[in-house]
């Protein structure tokens, strides 16, 4: 939603205490907790040599050297390389080239470089690298068993099983969580009193309605099409869109009118500590997230985030645990 906050209308909170909301979880399923525990043997088999020909999920060791008109390639000789065949650990090309050879063949293949390669003495020319194969290796099945847990910190595969259980449990409790904080935030909103920028809403919705144009000519499927298929027309696409501008709008307006009226702030430090999570979470440094992410956008998210746990905590909730 592009808004400019200096230019949000004047707010009145209707009723954003005692909202009456049904909060749906999700069991946990002895199947999921099977699978999940299958899962554990086949991530943490060990590797064994194997007299089979390399492919997809094997583990190799090799050496790797690049020749060009029968001189060696500076920097292109590798020993004792070892990856895991599948994880783009190896150039397509060379990853080509070893499946279907075994442990102790040696072998060559070509590789045309790319006109506009980096090392401009090789674009577009063809080297020749030689690779020998010194170890093929295969995940070997182990069994579920109390020797296995032990290996993973746990006593037994029940305690083990156990672990799965309240993993899963925590996060179908902390989905069901994030499900009613939107909801209530969303009810907070629609209770307000506001005069809302019909202008504004009506440039996000054909933003939107100009996004899923360009998807649908991506796809090359038509609106006509897409109409036909959810038995809808054009303008009822777009009033869809109108209706969630203004909803995402009354969301950001309830934010900020009870952020203020219950005196909820976001310090540096947890700011700092969202950057941290979110680094964790996506796997990529925290400097990279920092240069996407702004501190004020990082700190109006945490503000929802509290926003919403503070909607949770004064609610009147009715949580049930479906069935499987």
């Amino acid at each position: 939603m592009e808004q400019n906050a200096n230019a949000l209308p004047k707010v009145t909170l209707g009723q954003y205490k005692g909202l009456e909301f049904t909060r749906r979880v999700r069991p946990v399923s002895e199947k999921a907790v099977e699978l999940e525990a299958a899962n554990l043997t086949r991530t943490h088999a060990p590797f064994a040599p194997v007299e089979k020909s390399a492919a997809r999920g094997m583990r190799v060791t090799l050496d790797f050297e690049g020749f060009m008109d029968g001189a060696p390639i500076p920097e292109s000789k590798m020993e004792n390389v070892t990856v895991v065949l599948g994880t783009g650990q190896l150039m397509p090309a060379a990853e080509d080239a070893v499946y279907g050879h075994k442990a102790g063949e040696s072998f060559r293949f070509d590789f045309t470089y790319p006109a506009e390669f980096r090392v401009p003495e090789l674009s577009g020319k063809t080297a020749q690298f030689a690779i020998t194969l010194h170890t093929v290796e295969q995940k070997q099945p182990v069994p579920l068993d109390d020797a296995f847990a032990k290996t993973l910190g746990f006593d037994t595969v029940d305690a083990l099983k156990e672990s799965i259980r309240e993993k899963k449990r925590r996060s179908h409790e902390a989905n069901a969580d994030r499900i009613a904080g939107a909801a209530l935030l969303g009810m907070a909103g629609a209770n307000l009193t506001a005069e809302l920028d019909n202008a504004i809403l009506d440039q996000n919705a054909d933003h939107d309605m100009n996004a899923l144009r360009e998807r649908l000519r991506r796809s090359k499927m038509t609106m006509e099409l897409y109409c036909k298929a959810g038995q809808t027309t054009p303008d009822e696409v777009r009033a869809a869109f109108r209706r969630d501008a203004e909803r995402k709008m009354r969301s950001i307006l309830a934010v900020q009118a009870i952020a203020k009226a219950e005196q909820i702030t976001v310090s540096n430090a947890e700011v700092d500590a969202e950057y941290v999570r979110l680094s964790k979470l996506h796997d990529t440094p925290e400097a990279e997230i920092r240069n996407v992410l702004s501190r004020d956008a990082v700190a109006s998210a945490v503000t929802t985030q509290k926003v919403q746990r503070f909607l949770i905590d004064h609610a009147n909730i009715t949580s049930v645990v479906e069935k499987e």
